[in-house]
């Protein structure tokens, strides 16, 4: 398992990058919290990273398709999924 973290105009993003056995491919778990906010009150969204099959070559691309994911959502450029309500 590969993680990332970073944070980004007040959120924080956490990324979780999982082998499936036998694959040799990753599926992403995506998680973003209001920066400080995640440990007082347990509150965060978790949101699946678009690729074509659910699946990703490699954690490091699996990673980053998973932050610049999370800072769309969060500047507001995703339809239908925002973090306003953290």
């Amino acid at each position: 398992m590969a993680l990332k973290e970073a944070k980004y105009r007040g959120m924080m993003i956490k990324a979780g990058a999982f082998e499936v056995v036998g694959m040799r491919r990753f599926v992403v778990s995506l998680s973003i919290a209001r920066d400080g906010s995640l440990a007082a009150s347990g509150t965060a969204k978790l949101f699946e990273p678009p690729s074509e099959d659910g699946l990703f070559d490699d954690p490091e691309e699996a990673l980053e398709a998973a932050l610049v994911f999370a800072r769309a959502i969060i500047d507001g450029e995703v339809a239908g999924l925002t973090v306003d309500d953290l």
